[in-house]
């Protein structure tokens, strides 16, 4: 190895890394990922060559995938669940709509005005027609409209447990209901799936959203957000095996079976979820969830006390307020060093609450969002 071109390469990646930021830096406001678990991060590196594309030869590997899909079944009220690791909510919700479009031969969507992007981008790729469904006051999907939607046409309908913008968590229960042995459900619980379950342990009185409701056939949960494993790591439950053939392929150069959206797939998140999930158990992830929602109530009220106004008390660890311009707030925050989201309507800026947001960082930040708000006249 040449030291030269050696010590040149890691000293140009160094400086790339320094560009970036970190979620240790305690700046990251507005993103749904946090630092991994150690132990995600260490068992990532480790498994760094397994490609479950390819799955004969990782048998290993395939192995550690099933038992995932078993322990996140658990968490979601089924024992017996069928679907594998992903890239992310992406991937995953693309993938059920076409499992859906598969199963019912059957071309139009139902899902909220609040659903990710994800689904529209699927509607694209599989000319399927979004029927889009209005929110109420609260910002869920609202039961009735999506009800009188329902058609013939219909091929999968689909809610939101945790919304990308506000954390809200659609009346998934009352879905079912409408759903259930007529119409294809899936839950896009990307964000809520590591979050709602602790969340009912600890008393907060949220809706059934998972597999404990007859009506859901699948459901998206990324375990590299609240689940504190190595990205990319999204998973796709589904209730029967059924859905899993209905997409499964058997390519003659490959070994084993693809159900998957990818062909290679990094497959180094598997052991870091299954590492993850056993250290932690219930509950080191109820600690972690119930230390969120404390600073989620800490922030709400010190968004109140310097004049800011919350369009909705949050379920989950999201945190909105009010803002008129939130385009240019998000800049003057940028330029002292905070990366905040905002969400589209109403015009508010956002905050996630992750495990690195702590008070500390709450109360580093307030003092320049103050400034910059009176400096624009929104307090």
């Amino acid at each position: 190895m040449n030291k030269g071109i050696y010590s040149q390469i890691m000293k140009e990646l160094k400086k790339a890394h320094d560009e970036d930021y970190h979620f240790s830096d305690g700046r990251i406001l507005g993103s749904m990922c946090t630092k991994p678990h150690n132990i995600a991060l260490k068992t990532h590196s480790m498994f760094v060559e397994s490609n479950l594309g390819n799955p004969g030869l990782y048998p290993g590997t395939k192995k550690l995938e099933k038992k995932v899909i078993k322990m996140l079944g658990s968490l979601l009220h089924n024992r017996n669940p069928y679907g594998h690791i992903t890239g992310g909510g992406t991937e995953s919700n693309i993938t059920a709509l076409w499992i859906a479009k598969k199963i019912t031969k059957k071309k139009e969507i139902i899902f909220p005005e609040s659903a990710h992007f994800s689904f529209h981008k699927a509607c694209d790729l599989m000319d399927l027609k979004p029927v889009e469904i209005g929110l109420d006051e609260k910002y869920r999907i609202r039961v009735d409209e999506a009800e009188d939607k329902i058609s013939d046409n219909t091929a999968c309908v689909a809610g939101v447990a945790g919304t990308t913008e506000f954390g809200a968590v659609d009346p998934i229960d009352k879905l079912s209901d409408i759903c259930a042995e007529k119409n294809f459900l899936h839950v896009d619980a990307a964000f809520g799936g590591f979050v709602i379950p602790f969340l009912k342990e600890l008393g907060h009185n949220l809706p059934d959203f998972d597999f404990k409701l007859d009506g859901v056939c699948s459901i998206t949960v990324d375990p590299h957000k609240m689940g504190m494993a190595s990205i990319p790591a999204g998973a796709l439950l589904l209730r029967e095996k059924k859905y899993l053939k209905s997409i499964s392929r058997k390519p003659v150069y490959l070994t084993g079976v693809q159900a998957c959206l990818s062909g290679t797939r990094c497959s180094a998140s598997v052991p870091g979820v299954y590492a993850a999930m056993k250290i932690l158990g219930k509950d080191g992830y109820r600690k972690i969830v119930k230390s969120c929602m404390d600073v989620t109530a800490y922030l709400s009220k010190r968004f109140k006390e310097i004049g800011l106004t919350l369009p909705v008390e949050p379920e989950m660890n999201i945190v909105c307020a009010k803002v008129k311009n939130p385009d240019r707030i998000i800049r003057m925050l940028d330029k002292k060093g905070w990366k905040i989201s905002k969400t589209k309507k109403p015009k508010c800026i956002r905050v996630v609450v992750m495990p690195h947001v702590t008070r500390k960082v709450v109360d580093n930040f307030i003092p320049d969002l103050e400034k910059v708000c009176r400096k624009n006249g929104e307090i």
